[in-house]
């Protein structure tokens, strides 16, 4: 029967197509409707195609030479999907754990708060004492949270062995686990002076992970931007370029700062990359489930929120008050680019938050070590990370390249469209031999120098 369904390629790629929009929604809606999503089996509908018997029977299957890079393309995806599928009653855990609310105790009152409001309110804190309330509230919420991410790691690496990987990363990750966790340590290494003397000479109110985290949030760069981050705002900032894609954008952060706008960025970036391939495409060539491309334009967007050109241009205001603006977008950037090497080295499904780099990696990051009760729950990878790293890697060389070319303001100029949709329209598979990581590590480094020494 199996073998039968991956003799056809085009229809196995349209299960495929279903079955992973079909995790997305529901990954969208168990949040808000967590009750009702948890008894739900998103894959249910489409189960051949997140088993490992389809995986074996395209790993046996022998199509013509133009079929190939369909066949490997939809293995990828298959090995995602039964991953995805066999850890599911723990991403119900863990949104359990997340929404779960206990009385805290804020100021003279007791709320009923959760893990992810206990984040939200940080982010929406109006000053560093009130983020650190929060990020204890958070320390208080973690521990359960802890449990079913490290549940969940420990049933992702079984699924990738019944595969005969040792790793989930292993087939969808475009670079080698080890690579990878060395350039994440190097990126490290490279930063950790430049980041001390960034918060030293930035942070105010107080020392550690909250008055950092608060001070990330940017809101002191504030002039230009509107009151609210809007896919309106963002159609009219790259409009013209956008022009005819259907760019889908999720649901687009609160804006708490100057670095919200960032995010929203980032997250316009990786939709435009996504509504740039074309219609005729099979799903599995025109989106990869690590998909490092759709990464890597969400991080060139991104940028533009630190660039004070950008910033003259797109919000109107003056050379002198952009360059402020931009050095303190430049170190939320900076503690980003930390953040995710951290993610990566504490994340690892295989190497799961150990007590000692937890402790080692939150001084690093912050000054202090963070609240021992966030290990396992904080900070937290995603199942691509390693995809999102590499993409970060890359996406300096990508924005430089697009300067050369189309000139400082790429992102008015036609023909630069032109070029990435063009880019769009290829396989979005990517991978590499990591040879090229520690260059690339360095120039990102060097990068944050120009912008914060």
């Amino acid at each position: 029967m199996v073998e039968a369904l991956v003799d056809d390629l085009q229809s196995l790629d349209r299960d495929v197509a279903l079955g992973s929009k079909s995790l997305t929604r529901w990954r969208g809606t168990l949040r808000q409707d967590l009750d009702t999503q948890a008894q739900v089996e998103p894959l249910e509908s489409v189960r051949h195609v997140a088993g490992k018997s389809t995986w074996d029977a395209l790993d046996n299957l022998m199509p013509v030479e133009g079929d190939l890079p369909l066949r490997d393309a939809l293995k990828r995806w298959v090995f995602s999907l039964t991953v995805s599928r066999v850890a599911l009653p723990l991403e119900v855990k863990w949104a359990q754990a997340a929404s779960d609310r206990r009385g805290i105790s804020l100021g003279e009152s007791v709320r009923q708060v959760s893990w992810l409001e206990a984040w939200r309110g940080l982010a929406a804190a109006r000053t560093a004492a009130e983020a650190q309330l929060f990020l204890e509230v958070a320390a208080m919420a973690a521990s359960p949270v802890a449990e079913a991410a490290r549940q969940r790691a420990e049933r992702r690496v079984e699924a990738a062995r019944r595969f005969g990987v040792d790793h989930p990363w292993a087939p969808i990750a475009p670079v080698d686990r080890g690579a990878l966790r060395s350039a994440a340590e190097r990126l490290l290494d490279r930063t950790d002076d430049l980041s001390a003397m960034v918060w030293n000479r930035a942070l105010t109110e107080g020392r550690g992970p909250s008055a950092v985290l608060y001070a990330a949030m940017a809101r002191d760069a504030g002039e230009g931007w509107p009151a609210h981050v809007t896919a309106h705002w963002l159609g009219d900032a790259f409009g013209q370029g956008a022009r005819g894609l259907d760019v889908e954008l999720p649901s687009l952060p609160s804006a708490f700062g100057a670095s919200s706008f960032a995010r929203a960025l980032v997250a316009f970036g990786f939709a435009a990359r996504l509504a740039m391939a074309p219609s005729s495409m099979p799903f599995a060539l025109a989106r990869d489930p690590a998909f490092v491309g759709a990464h890597r334009l969400g991080f060139v967007f991104g940028a533009l929120a630190a660039e004070a050109q950008w910033q003259e241009q797109t919000l109107g205001i003056g050379r002198h008050t952009a360059r402020g603006q931009s050095i303190i977008l430049a170190r939320s950037a900076l503690l980003e680019a930390r953040l995710h090497a951290a993610r990566l080295l504490l994340g690892d499904d295989a190497a799961f938050a150990p007590q000692d780099r937890f402790e080692e990696l939150g001084a690093r990051l912050f000054g202090r070590s963070l609240d021992p009760r966030l290990r396992g729950a904080w900070p937290a990878a995603r199942d691509d990370e390693p995809a999102r790293f590499f993409a970060l890697l890359e996406s300096l060389p990508f924005a430089e390249g697009l300067r050369e070319r189309f000139d400082v303001d790429w992102y008015r100029n036609p023909r630069a469209w032109d070029h990435l949709r063009a880019l769009g329209a290829v396989p979005a598979h990517e991978s590499a031999d990591g040879s090229a990581l520690a260059q690339q590590v360095d120039a990102v480094a060097r990068g944050f120098e120009r912008a914060l020494g």
